[in-house]
């Protein structure tokens, strides 16, 4: 990698695992084989077989350096192509066994950015050296997903998520991750773990983070809905620690939870005990006629169980 390159996919890394990712070293040495074999490989025969007759009829329009790849292809010997296809096999074995059960393979999405010198010197060594972290993906059969990381000495940095077949949706869950940090909501009732309303978390792409308290300026009421669900109001005096839960959004989950939440719930800033201030669940205090005060209970958790 060019100098800083090494740092900032470290650093695209950590924010996966401040984010909860759990990362796992994998040995790259059968990926590295495959994206070698896309261009030293047979492989190149597939192309000549869809252009080089096109090719072979030369025109103004042909790239020299394209065309003299495709047209290497024309002799190349059927054994050899057998001959990577069993090869291929192979390390597609090995690389899905690298992988797992794994979500993704966390890669930089190239090496270096080349001067246009350095590609008219050598384009072929250029290209390959360019793509040596993902040219396998396509022999391999995987999906891949890059994702903008930051910037080295103010130039683009990247990294390429790369998954099993049909894991789009998948990758594109963790370069959110990366591109849009996630946001923290603090939860004190139907919404907590276990709680009736705790799946519209899951599925907006919540993680629970840590079991949390307020500061002690709340109370606590048991409102009259269906499903039974509690409302918290901040108030000058007689407050209480009120215990919770602390998940952690996508930004666009946030949004779309905010958008469908029915009054009187609201979402605000709420101050833990720590001193933190996160966005939580609150309640409109005119909703509170006729709820009963369950403060003294410490939570709705404690609550259910009383």
């Amino acid at each position: 990698l060019a100098d800083g390159w090494a740092r900032a996919f470290g650093a695209a890394a950590d924010r996966l695992g401040a984010a909860g990712a759990v990362l796992v070293p994998v040995d790259p040495a059968p990926f590295d084989t495959v994206a070698a074999m896309l261009y030293e490989g047979a492989f190149v025969a597939e192309r000549y077989a869809a252009v080089g007759e096109f090719v072979d009829k030369g025109g103004p329009g042909l790239d020299a350096v394209v065309a003299g790849i495709i047209g290497a292809a024309r002799d190349l010997p059927a054994h050899r192509l057998y001959a990577d296809l069993a090869e291929l096999a192979r390390l597609r074995e090995a690389a899905l066994a690298e992988l797992g059960d794994a979500d993704a393979l966390l890669l930089p999405t190239t090496t270096f950015h080349p001067t246009l010198a350095e590609v008219a010197a050598d384009p072929v060594g250029v290209n390959t050296r360019l793509g040596r972290f993902t040219n396998s993906a396509n022999l391999l059969g995987l999906c891949a997903l890059a994702v903008p990381a930051g910037t080295v000495a103010g130039l683009p940095f990247g990294v390429t998520l790369v998954g099993p077949p049909d894991t789009e949706e998948g990758l594109a869950a963790i370069a959110r991750l990366l591109v849009e940090p996630p946001v923290r909501l603090a939860v004190f009732g139907a919404h907590l773990t276990g709680q009736p309303l705790n799946g519209q978390l899951s599925a907006l792409g919540g993680r629970f983070t840590a079991d949390i308290a307020t500061a002690p300026t709340y109370r606590l009421y048991a409102l009259p809905t269906e499903p039974a669900k509690p409302g918290l109001v901040r108030v000058a005096q007689d407050g209480a620690t009120i215990a919770g839960e602390l998940w952690e959004l996508p930004a666009a989950g946030l949004g779309a939870l905010l958008a469908a939440l029915p009054r009187p719930m609201a979402l605000g800033p709420v101050e833990l005990a720590d001193g933190r201030q996160v966005t939580g669940f609150l309640c409109e205090p005119a909703a509170l006629a006729g709820a009963r005060d369950i403060t003294a209970t410490g939570g709705w958790a404690a609550h259910l169980r009383d």
